[in-house]
């Protein structure tokens, strides 16, 4: 087991990404604080070796000690604190190694539609979604799978919006705004993407809780990433944790 200083400097940095998490911490017993946020940035730490490194050779290198890492860490040889805090506990992280590796092989991804998307990205977050309902003790559905890859298209924004891989956009909408690779991101370009996450996830409703506040914590990004671009934390966020947390707990 990983524990100190070497941890916190990982699940510090992925609540300093989405200071959702610290609100959502206050509600998680005690017991499980640690675990939950070791595995959100466990999470964190996955997205941005797949989607957010520039450079070609930097990203699959680095997505593919990842790839190693998930292999090794059933039988407790894994390296990276995260891993080595969670590794041994009964949830199939290696399943989520060969998805990963096939959608590295992919990035930049580039997809005709929203749908098309979605669909490019499922394998992976179908593993994901087993392994965190194995970890948490919960169960797995359809609408888990949506929320995961809902929260991994909007941490990509809005900065990955001029980044190599224009945050995922589908080619549907560049298209529909004439935008090339090199341009830079119009508003309603922005406008009509948010829309459209929003769309696919309004009616989502995960089995797994702590899936539930993070798609929630999601949908307040979405909404507030229309009209600025760092979203404010407020009561609705301490709203979303407690509910989800105690029907959790109830479940």
């Amino acid at each position: 087991m990983e524990s100190g200083d070497s941890l916190r400097a990982f699940t510090g940095k992925w609540h300093a990404a989405w200071p959702e998490q610290d609100v959502l911490a206050v509600f998680v017993p005690a017991c499980q604080r640690e675990l939950v946020s070791a595995w959100g940035a466990l999470l964190s730490e996955l997205h941005e070796s797949l989607f957010s490194l520039e450079h070609d050779a930097v990203r699959q290198a680095k997505s593919q000690w990842w790839v190693q890492e998930l292999l090794a860490m059933p039988g407790n040889t894994a390296r990276q604190p995260l891993s080595r805090f969670l590794q041994g506990r009964n949830a199939p992280f290696n399943a989520m190694a060969a998805p990963m590796a096939e959608l590295a092989a992919l990035v930049p991804v580039k997809a005709a539609s929203t749908g098309d998307l979605f669909r490019q990205l499922t394998p992976l977050a179908q593993a994901v979604s087993a392994c965190e309902a194995a970890l948490l003790g919960t169960r797995s559905g359809a609408d888990d799978v949506q929320a995961i890859i809902g929260q991994w298209l909007s941490m990509r924004l809005p900065h990955g919006l001029n980044a190599f891989d224009r945050a995922m956009l589908p080619m549907h909408l560049l298209a529909r705004h004439q935008v090339m690779a090199d341009a830079g991101t119009p508003s309603a370009l922005r406008q009509d993407w948010l829309l459209e996450l929003t769309g696919v996830l309004e009616t989502q409703r995960p089995e797994n809780w702590y899936r539930h506040a993070q798609l929630r914590f999601t949908r307040r990004r979405i909404a507030a990433l229309r009209h600025r671009d760092t979203p404010n934390i407020g009561p609705g966020h301490a709203w979303d944790a407690w509910r989800c947390v105690r029907q959790g707990l109830r479940g």
